[in-house]
C-alpha cells in the first residue's frame, strides 16, 4: 500500500500534513517521520487525513506516538477532514473524540 503526504507550513511553524493513500505498517513511519519534523519546528501538527483510505491498528499507533511526541513539546496534534474509513476506525475503537479536530 501507498501513502502520499504533502506539507504546508505557515508562518507560526505550524504544520498539516495531507494524507492520500493507506497507513498502515509499510507506511506509518513515513507519516510518523513527517509528523515529527513539523513538531521539531515548534508549532502544531495537523493530519488533514480526508483522501486517507484505510488505517490499520499500527496507524492508529502513529497517531498516538505523534499526540505524545506533541504533549512532550507543549503542542498538540489534531486530525481534521477525516475519511469514512478514518471515522469508521476510530469509532470502532472508542478514539472518535481522541484528536480535536481542526
Amino acid at each position: 500500500m501507498e501513502l502520499t503526504i504533502t506539507r504546508r507550513d505557515d508562518d507560526a511553524g505550524n504544520g498539516t500534513l495531507g494524507l492520500v493513500g493507506s497507513i498502515d505498517l509499510t507506511t506509518r513511519q513515513a507519516m510518523l517521520d513527517a509528523g515529527m519534523d513539523v513538531l521539531a519546528r515548534g508549532g502544531s501538527l495537523t493530519l488533514d487525513m480526508a483522501d486517507v483510505d484505510f488505517i490499520d491498528s499500527t496507524g492508529i499507533g502513529a497517531l498516538v506516538e505523534l499526540t505524545k511526541a506533541a504533549e512532550s513539546k507543549g503542542s498538540r496534534l489534531m486530525v481534521s477532514g477525516r475519511s469514512a474509513r478514518v471515522s469508521r476506525v476510530l469509532e470502532a475503537t472508542g478514539l472518535e473524540d481522541a484528536w480535536n479536530r481542526a
